[in-house]
């Protein structure tokens, strides 16, 4: 009897975007985009850019780069079974990984804002990660508390 062959890992290639030629904001266009809207999701993303350009007269690449910087975190739980109970044990993630955290982070936290326009609630919710007071560095250090009790059970990794 043949054994099942392991299926490749197959990772889409993302080009950087056409306005700022950056990796991580055609990324982050692509986590913002919904029922592949692109373009309006586009529309969002450089719309709030645009604002950080005009309220803080900085780049506003390197202002995004450093907030997914500061909102990614460094470990991650996942749950084993052992003997019939279930651990969570921390794991060290990838770059990639922390960078996909943390854009979820964002994301999930500006639509929660009541603003009315998600360009706007996006912009003050990248504002307040810079300035390390938002709910998605919260939720950061949520998942580090929890990685920090679970220590006990990193023997347990995968």
């Amino acid at each position: 009897m043949s054994r099942k062959k392991k299926k490749k890992i197959f990772n889409r290639k993302i080009f950087n975007d056409l306005k700022f030629n950056n990796y991580y904001i055609s990324k982050f266009i692509n986590v913002i985009m919904k029922s592949g809207k692109k373009t309006v999701a586009e529309k969002i993303v450089y719309n709030c850019l645009r604002m950080i350009r005009h309220h803080y007269d900085t780049c506003p690449i390197n202002f995004f780069i450093k907030t997914l910087i500061l909102s990614s975190p460094q470990v991650e739980i996942k749950k084993k079974k052992v003997g019939g109970s279930v651990y969570f044990i921390p794991i060290k993630i990838t770059k990639k990984r922390r960078i996909f955290y943390s854009m979820n982070f964002i994301k999930k936290n500006s639509l929660l804002r009541k603003e009315k326009k998600f360009s706007i609630s996006l912009f003050k919710e990248l504002v307040e990660t810079y300035n390390e007071d938002s709910l998605s560095i919260k939720m950061r250090d949520e998942i580090h508390k929890k990685a920090e009790l679970n220590r006990a059970f990193s023997h347990f990794s995968f």
